[in-house]
């Protein structure tokens, strides 16, 4: 069945909530920034196109996050996440040891998108924010590793930033700059669908998703059988 038809949003206020929750026993610094990040990305779009049940990949997950809510949300999920900062990592492990019986479970684990990955394939690929962050020479080989990861008839989930409007390109830049200390590298959105099509993927859902002043590209693949 199509992904739009099957795809539910959920309410943000929820996911507000969820996120102060996950993350109850962090520094208050960090557990404000979980909620924030809810504010300002997609969220309630991007969980929805998981199906309840799925095993999950999330390449450059940070804190866990997003498989917290999907966890939260009742997606029981097979979750699992790596990311480069390991302060993030130590986060995401002390939240899926907090988050109580949800019927999902998660693991986390410190890792370069740029080194060795697991040898397995994923029911859904989720990779938010991440390819802006890889050194451009990388960037095609972390992308499709990505693809590689997605099962046959498996999904995967790509939002990054937008470059249009400019005034949105510009906040997302300036975000980076002052939060990640970094001039980001941007794939044009155009390339990602065209780097999808050659992994064997098949472009689904196309949406744009402004949140406050970032500007989002969401696009949502499904791997041909």
């Amino acid at each position: 069945m199509s992904l739009i038809h099957d795809h539910q949003v959920f309410d943000r206020r929820q996911l507000l909530r969820d996120a102060w929750r996950l993350y109850a026993g962090a520094p208050a610094a960090l557990r404000v920034k979980q909620r924030l990040r809810v504010l300002v990305c997609p969220f309630e779009e991007t969980i929805g196109f998981v199906p309840e049940g799925s095993t999950v990949l999330d390449v450059g997950c940070g804190s866990g996050l997003t498989l917290g809510l999907m966890a939260a949300r009742g997606r029981r999920i097979d979750g699992h996440g790596f990311d480069p900062c390991p302060v993030a990592i130590g986060l995401a492990n002390d939240m899926a040891a907090g988050i109580g019986d949800t019927g999902s479970t998660l693991s986390f684990e410190y890792r370069d998108a740029r080194s060795r990955w697991r040898d397995r394939t994923y029911d859904v690929v989720h990779m938010q924010d991440v390819i802006h962050h890889v050194p451009a020479p990388s960037q095609r080989t972390v992308f499709d590793r990505a693809c590689a990861s997605v099962r046959r008839g498996g999904v995967f989930i790509y939002k990054d930033m937008s470059a249009r409007p400019l005034w949105r390109n510009a906040a997302c830049r300036l975000h980076d700059v002052v939060i990640a200390r970094e001039w980001i590298k941007p794939v044009p959105i155009a390339r990602v669908e065209r780097w999808a099509e050659e992994n064997g993927l098949s472009l689904e859902v196309s949406k744009t998703a402004h949140r406050a002043v970032y500007g989002n590209d969401l696009r949502v693949f499904r791997k041909r059988l």
